[in-house]
């Protein structure tokens, strides 16, 4: 009686780590999908919309701080990329600029 009830402990303590195992697995693999579905998501140029987002600024903000005029000497406007009619933004040129534009002052007149 005493060898089948050790013999039954082993067997439930062997199961309970293969769906240990197996929970543990599965919550990695949920991770490890997820990562791989942000880091795709993050695209590296942005709309004008998402660009509005992600700086938190006007639509019309946007607009004046990307056509400066000629003669304002200054280099704080928006780096920009010209397709067709649209207007992308480099994600990493927006966020150097950011460090950058503290230096200087831009005044957007309405």
């Amino acid at each position: 009686m005493k060898n089948n009830l050790v013999a039954l402990s082993i067997f439930f303590l062997g199961l309970c780590i293969v769906i240990g195992s197996w929970v543990i697995s599965s919550g990695l693999g949920v991770k490890a999908n997820v990562s791989r579905i942000q880091s795709v998501q993050q695209h590296q140029l942005l709309t004008q919309s998402e660009l509005v987002n992600y700086l938190g600024i006007s639509k019309e903000a946007i607009q004046k701080l990307t056509e400066l005029p000629d003669d304002v000497d200054t280099t704080s406007g928006l780096p920009y990329i010209k397709i067709g009619e649209k207007f992308y933004y480099p994600k990493s040129a927006i966020d150097k600029w950011l460090l950058n534009v503290d230096l200087t002052t831009i005044t957007i007149n309405k």
